[in-house]
């Protein structure tokens, strides 16, 4: 009697708790299906939100201009400058004896040049001759025309890997900021510092209405370098004319160009230059590389 009443009471027992485990199986299974939900229309929510702020975000901006410039910009109103060419942080070397190496610079340069050896051109290009800026909506043309001899391919860009005579040539290009019109140098706002001989150039110019232009200078940073450097020549001219300012972002613009012959440096001197753009509104700051380009050219 006692073992039959122990074994019912079990066998309830079981039941009332397997019961019990069962609805808590479907509470669980309830709740796990309620936050699934849950979390499905709240980062849809959020996906969706996101969305719309990115649109509305899209929809102030200009796809043809930067929302900030200028001063209001990170690129701020300094341009530096970009010298060409180059090989990672290693100086520019002539090797007149290594055919190879020589070639390679040939190949650097070329590279960096083809769309001003392109024939191909925008619409939007016109040819202007001096002092003539482009109409509304245009760009001035560049051109690697015979004015930039010997900097060019026939001539293997000075890189000649049988004259142990002569220097290599250099590409001088300005970094281009939105809107950004130069200030031209003029006799009454020469600066102090500037080179005597760019600051008479300028003066000359002036007298026959030719200073509208950023002018560029290089030398060494070591003065005692000068006489080892020798002659320094600039084609097709010893800067960058007003015409090709401000970048505005029309298609087809390339920046324009200045070519530096090193005609004979002395061999076997490594050479720190200096190149300086110079405008009444270029900064120099060497730690910053604001307004100026240096580089090693090392001639063997």
């Amino acid at each position: 009697m006692t073992h039959g009443v122990i074994c019912f009471i079990t066998r309830l027992k079981n039941n009332v708790c397997y019961t019990v485990r069962e609805e808590e199986n479907s509470m669980t299974i309830l709740r796990l299906a309620k936050l699934l939900l849950f979390y499905i229309i709240f980062y849809a929510c959020l996906a969706a939100f996101a969305a719309l702020m990115f649109k509305i975000f899209l929809n102030t901006l200009d796809s043809n201009k930067p929302k900030w410039t200028l001063d209001e910009s990170l690129i701020g109103t300094n341009p530096g400058i970009t010298v060409r060419p180059v090989l990672n942080d290693n100086p520019i070397e002539y090797r007149a004896g290594d055919s190879d190496y020589m070639r390679m610079w040939n190949e650097k340069l070329t590279e960096f040049l083809e769309p001003y050896l392109s024939g191909t051109r925008s619409e939007n290009v016109q040819n202007c001759f001096h002092q003539q800026y482009p109409d509304s909506g245009k760009v001035c043309n560049v051109k690697l025309t015979s004015e930039f001899t010997p900097c060019l391919p026939p001539y293997n860009f000075g890189f000649d890997f049988d004259n142990s005579d002569k220097g290599p040539c250099i590409f001088l290009k300005l970094n281009k900021i939105f809107d950004w019109v130069p200030k031209y140098y003029h006799k009454e706002n020469i600066p102090a510092d500037m080179p005597t001989e760019l600051a008479q150039k300028i003066i000359n110019a002036e007298l026959v209405n030719q200073h509208d232009k950023i002018w560029v200078d290089c030398r060494p940073n070591n003065v005692s370098d000068v006489g080892n450097l020798g002659d320094v020549s600039y084609y097709p001219q010893q800067g960058f004319e007003g015409k090709y300012f401000p970048y505005t972002n029309v298609e087809g613009y390339l920046s324009p160009l200045v070519a530096v012959h090193f005609e004979k440096p002395k061999r076997g001197i490594p050479f720190d230059i200096v190149c300086k753009a110079w405008a009444a509104n270029i900064q120099h700051d060497r730690k910053y590389n604001k307004g100026l380009v240096r580089f090693t050219l090392h001639v063997h």
